[in-house]
């Protein structure tokens, strides 16, 4: 079962999507509970030990011990599986992310923050190219069009790390309208690493890429210059 979005271009064209929709139906009893986190669970580690091509539906019935019919119960198919994994792997990023931004020593500075944040994404996306590089492509698509506002955002996307970092750091940034602040930092930190993605991925492996978009940002809500000021 996938969810449906349509979303219409400057050429008046449409393009329809089809996003795996994770869960059939959401547990409410303790029980139903503990069997959709144990699939969860007993699936993420075939994917992590495994990628992709090591996840079937028999696999996973054995590793979880429950039969095939409790899998289709929740999730129609192993792609909208897949997808309830991945966006726990992101909630769980990014509660890492609100973590160490309020973690860093009182002597960090934007950048730190700023190479903090990108490391962090890019871990994920590295994470998921090895897992399953095809779901990584079509995630990042996905994502791409909410960052343009060309379809309605999930929940996940209503909260995000780019407050935290700009109020962690707010002295030192040099841009006087908030919002346009909080604009260039949503904007790089989103498009920059898909972009990766989809059309550099040797360069998500590469050391020296979270530091040159932690210097680009940095330029830009700087101006290029050291606006530090005492606490």
């Amino acid at each position: 079962m996938s969810r449906q979005h349509e979303t219409q271009g400057a050429s008046a064209r449409r393009v329809r999507l089809a996003i795996p929709s994770g869960l059939r139906r959401h547990p409410r009893q303790a029980r139903s509970v503990k069997l959709v986190e144990t699939l969860k669970g007993a699936a993420r580690e075939i994917l992590e030990q495994g990628g992709r091509a090591a996840l079937s539906v028999s696999v996973l019935s054995q590793r979880a011990g429950l039969a095939p019919s409790s899998i289709y119960k929740y999730f129609p198919t192993l792609d909208d599986l897949i997808a309830a994994i991945f966006d726990d792997h992101r909630m769980e990023y990014r509660q890492r992310l609100l973590d160490g931004i309020a973690a860093l020593p009182p002597e960090s500075t934007l950048y730190d923050g700023t190479v903090l944040v990108v490391e962090t994404g890019i871990e994920l996306l590295r994470k998921w190219s090895r897992i399953d590089p095809a779901f990584n492509v079509k995630a990042a698509h996905y994502d791409e069009l909410v960052r343009l506002n060309l379809i309605r955002p999930d929940a996940f996307w209503r909260r995000g790390v780019t407050p935290a970092l700009l109020a962690r750091f707010a002295h030192e940034i040099c841009v006087e309208d908030p919002r346009k602040a909080r604009f260039l930092v949503y904007q790089t930190l989103m498009a920059l690493p898909r972009a990766l993605v989809l059309e550099r991925p040797d360069s998500l492996a590469d050391p020296k890429t979270p530091h040159r978009i932690a210097r680009m940002l940095c330029a830009l809500l700087t101006g290029g210059l050291s606006c530090r000021t005492p606490p």
